[in-house]
């Protein structure tokens, strides 16, 4: 055979026999090709929709909150930044069962870092040892909580805790179909709890729910790796309070929305988990402490794995305030108000006097510049507001009411601290004249039907006015007061702000100026003995130690009546200064030179005359006030201005209970000290 033929038979052979394989290969690249043109175009409405799966959430980001500073740049509230763990209302299972299972899984983790969840549920124990909480149902707030829940429910207020968590366990899908449950009781409680919480705090898109509010690293961490649905990590700003007894009527407290307040803050733009201030300089400053929200994407599969996350906008850091307050002042106010107050009832102990001031316990102090700076405002007894939430049924409960600041609401007599006003109003409308020299006969006979008394009941005598202040007179101001008149004493009296807000930025009492417009407003008809009386700082008046002040600084200012501030200046939040407050004057009546130079010889002479004040050395003026409550009590009411040369600061103390007038003069001389670097007594430190 030639070499060809063998060649060309064995060719035939090999392909013959690799025919099979040829057939199935290309058989099988038939199949792959009509499954790729399935996959891309056929089947492309199914792979699309699969991986549309995806949910999408715009997470709120909350700016970095500005913070508090006294006028000298020492911190008073400051931020502490914690991570807090969140549920996320998008993001949780619809379903019952799988809402459930996230939850326990949640809760297990939680349990294993020993981390309780902030839920509000007032239960005790777990099943089948529960029972309601009976003394968190005390609270109104709580018990209209859990009432609107149960009517939800359809349960009636009356249901057994046994029988209602019972119930819970069918509504809330904690049974499986044989009606056995599916977690242990332990599991069950906090599913309830959170449940219950995420119903009565409304959750919803836009108010998601806090876990927990300060979270390790190790639990935040573990959290995510085990994939728990609808939770989150947000950064969360605490509020340091350096000065937490001392500035704690001042500062006050951030919170969530209160629920009367939540539509006002929504059509602001706050979003419902929102911190707010809630009080104090917190609330009066919120525009500015606040900053500007800042939004987050996130893009989720429908498993809860985030596939994407990106910033759409930046959070705007508030601006830092800084107060007119001198935190060093207001503590040695605070101070020297609690030891006076001490010392005074130690002393009426010791006596043995009855009313000699046993029973002072409460007081307040404020020290303002000329133009309106306030720099302090002392209310004593007062509290600690790091510890509010958890000692507030015992701060509420205590009769001599720490949470009431008697520096802006206390509304005290001013006593013989009025006589001031009375003679600028005499002065200024031409009854008087420093010099005018009225017989003090101990009664006053002018009226048949009412005849008061001076203090002094034998009667001083002849004295003119600078005298009059001096020795606190009534009679004299008696005479004054009804030559005067009623409504030239009260136009005088109103343009230096008595029975007028200040002005300041917090929330404070109007205080109530006597006269025939006030008593119609209540009913009464007011008789020429009323204005006898309010000449000298009874009747009806009362006024706030802030009013005080306020009201000396109007009259050593010649009538230019300053707006009270709290506000020093604003700086953003890299330091640099962006608004000064500077003085504004709100009410000006004329006060001429005068009458101002006969009011401060007046204090002088009072300063000087009275046993307690006498003994300072430094040149001040004062004004004692001793302003009867009760026929066996009185306030103690002292206000000052210092130096006396050139005024620059006016302070005023009331110290309820506190006997007499001069008793109320230790607290105002160891601010003044304070300011001035003297000594107790008054003189320079060596």
């Amino acid at each position: 055979m030639k070499n060809g033929e063998i060649i060309k038979k064995s060719v035939s052979k090999v392909n013959f026999r690799l025919l099979p394989l040829y057939v199935i290969f290309a058989a099988a690249m038939v199949v792959f090709l009509i499954k790729l043109i399935n996959i891309q175009i056929t089947g492309a409405d199914y792979y699309k929709s699969a991986s549309s799966v995806t949910h999408t959430r715009r997470v709120t980001v909350e700016p970095v909150r500005g913070e508090i500073f006294d006028r000298n740049g020492v911190p008073l509230v400051t931020n502490a930044c914690t991570e807090a763990l969140l549920l996320d209302y998008e993001a949780m299972p619809s379903r019952a069962s799988e809402r459930n299972a996230a939850i326990a899984k949640l809760s297990g983790i939680l349990r294993k870092y020993d981390c309780g969840v902030n839920t509000v549920m007032p239960t005790l124990g777990s099943y089948p040892h529960v029972a309601y909480d009976d003394e968190a149902l005390r609270d109104a707030s709580v018990r209209s909580r859990f009432t609107r829940f149960l009517t939800r429910y359809g349960f009636g207020t009356d249901i057994p805790c046994v029988e209602l968590y019972e119930a819970l366990f069918g509504k809330l899908g904690l049974l499986d179909d044989l009606g056995e449950h599916v977690y242990d009781s332990e599991t069950e409680d906090v599913i309830i709890r959170v449940l219950y919480t995420l119903d009565v705090y409304d959750f919803a898109p836009g108010n998601p729910f806090v876990l927990a509010d300060d979270a390790e690293l190790k639990l935040i961490t573990e959290i995510l790796e085990a994939n728990c649905r609808g939770v989150y990590v947000k950064k969360m700003f605490t509020r340091v309070y350096h000065y937490p007894e001392a500035a704690s009527n001042i500062v006050g407290r951030i919170g969530k929305i209160p629920s009367d307040k939540i539509d006002l803050y929504l059509a602001k733009g706050y979003s419902y988990d929102a911190t707010v201030g809630l009080d104090g300089v917190e609330a009066a400053f919120e525009d500015v402490l606040r900053g500007e929200d800042g939004v987050t994407v996130i893009t989720e599969d429908e498993y809860g794995n985030i596939i994407e996350s990106h910033t759409e906008k930046e959070a705007v850091p508030g601006k830092n305030v800084y107060l007119t307050i001198d935190i060093e002042l207001q503590q040695t106010a605070l101070s020297a108000l609690e030891a006076q107050i001490k010392k005074i009832v130690a002393a009426a102990k010791a006596s043995g006097e009855p009313d000699s001031g046993e029973k002072a316990d409460s007081g307040a102090l404020s020290v303002v510049s000329l133009q309106g700076e306030v720099l302090a405002l002392a209310t004593y007894p007062t509290y600690d507001i790091t510890k509010l939430g958890e000692n507030y049924a015992e701060y509420s409960s205590d009769p001599r009411k720490p949470l009431f600041d008697r520096s802006l609401f206390g509304n005290y007599q001013p006593g013989s601290t009025f006589k001031l006003a009375t003679t600028v109003a005499a002065l200024e409308s031409g009854t008087i004249t420093p010099g005018t020299v009225i017989d003090d006969k101990g009664k006053y006979t002018f009226y048949e039907d009412y005849q008061p008394s001076c203090w002094y009941v034998r009667g001083h005598g002849k004295l003119d006015l600078l005298e009059a202040i001096g020795k606190s007179c009534n009679y004299y101001f008696f005479e004054v007061g009804r030559l005067t008149g009623i409504e030239t004493m009260n136009r005088y009296c109103s343009a230096l702000g008595l029975g007028k807000h200040t002005g300041i930025e917090l929330p404070e009492t109007e205080g109530v100026l006597a006269g025939p417009e006030y008593s119609a407003t209540v009913g009464e008809i007011w008789v020429p003995g009323d204005t006898l009386q309010a000449a000298i700082g009874q009747s009806k008046n009362s006024f706030s130690p802030l009013q005080l002040s306020c009201y000396i600084a109007t009259i050593l200012n010649n009538g230019d009546r300053y707006k009270a501030t709290i506000l020093y200046k604003t700086c953003n939040y890299s330091g640099s200064d962006e608004q000064i407050n500077y003085p504004k004057v709100t009410d000006s009546i004329e006060i001429s030179d005068r009458t101002v130079a006969a009011v401060k010889q007046g204090m002088k002479n009072s300063k000087e005359w009275t046993s307690d004040t006498k003994n300072y050395k430094f040149d001040v003026g004062t004004k004692t006030g001793t302003a009867q409550t009760t026929k066996t009590n009185n306030n103690a009411v002292l206000v000052a201005f210092a130096p006396y040369d050139t005024p620059e600061y006016s302070i005023a103390c009331v110290i309820e209970n506190g006997a007499k007038g001069g008793n109320a003069a230790a607290p105002v001389y160891d601010v003044i000290s304070h300011i001035y670097g003297l000594d107790s007594n008054g003189a320079p430190k060596k």
